[in-house]
């Protein structure tokens, strides 16, 4: 087995592994359980029981990995369904707690006009297609072999078949 996460547990990572498997520091993935107000102890459906830092430092594990939960599990000591649960309640949480702070201003900031705008600048900074707005974290998805297409699906440097998504067009 791995190890189970706690707050101290956090403060003994180096820097660089904090952030490598969570995307943040540790201080501030501890700043943001109690800004998102997560209980102190988490109870899911299934019995299993998290504190609030675990329950929080999973949920950015799983969305800061490829998706693969059988090293999330090995590494965490629980099991896939227990991740799977936990993460899904803290999602809940937030989503419950904070979408109003969440949903976007698609009257100024997306509304048509000003996605024109950005990608008339992205364009006039070198980008080859007029349509580009926007870019994303490039992650690469493992996909099935596709029955068309495999030789433009595949990744040679993955060495499978898997989509790469990098960039936003309108």
């Amino acid at each position: 087995g791995g190890y189970r996460l706690s707050a101290d547990m956090l403060r003994e990572l180096t820097e660089q592994e904090c952030e490598y498997r969570f995307g943040v520091d540790a201080e501030a993935l501890l700043q943001m359980v109690v800004a998102l107000d997560l209980p102190e102890v988490i109870h899911t459906p299934n019995r299993y029981r998290f504190s609030g830092v675990e329950a929080l430092a999973l949920t950015l594990a799983r969305f800061n990995s490829t998706g693969d939960q059988f090293e999330l599990s090995a590494v965490f000591d629980r099991p896939q369904s227990a991740i799977s649960e936990i993460v899904n309640i803290v999602v809940l949480h937030i989503d419950n707690e904070w979408s109003h702070l969440l949903d976007f201003d698609h009257t100024c900031l997306l509304s048509p006009t000003s996605l024109q705008a950005y990608a008339a600048a992205v364009h006039a900074e070198g980008g080859p297609l007029r349509g580009v707005w926007g870019f994303i974290d490039c992650t690469i998805r493992r996909m099935a072999k596709p029955t068309f297409f495999q030789r433009q699906a595949y990744n040679g440097y993955k060495g499978y078949h898997a989509l790469k998504f990098q960039a936003v067009m309108l």
